[in-house]
């Protein structure tokens, strides 16, 4: 199956890592279908941790996998 991406910080990392999704997914121990929800925008708050251990595999830091404008969207919803 092929994977599918979209313009996401992650995937936007992964690529620059020369690595696929599966292949973040198997450093980090995290489901692939954990980071394809992230990726979608279908899981809109990720745990604290695994985004620390996706980090560690990309080489960056958890803000760097954040999408400023999906966060400002959550925030505008809550107002």
């Amino acid at each position: 199956m092929r994977e599918s991406h979209t313009n996401n910080p992650i995937d936007e990392r992964c690529k620059a890592a020369g690595i696929s999704r599966r292949e973040l997914c198997r450093q980090a121990k995290l489901s692939y279908r954990t980071v394809e929800s992230w990726c979608a925008g279908h899981r809109k708050s990720p745990d604290v941790y695994q985004l620390w251990r996706v980090a560690r595999v990309l080489g960056c830091q958890i803000e760097d996998l954040l999408d400023p404008e999906r966060i400002a969207d959550d925030a505008s919803e809550t107002e």
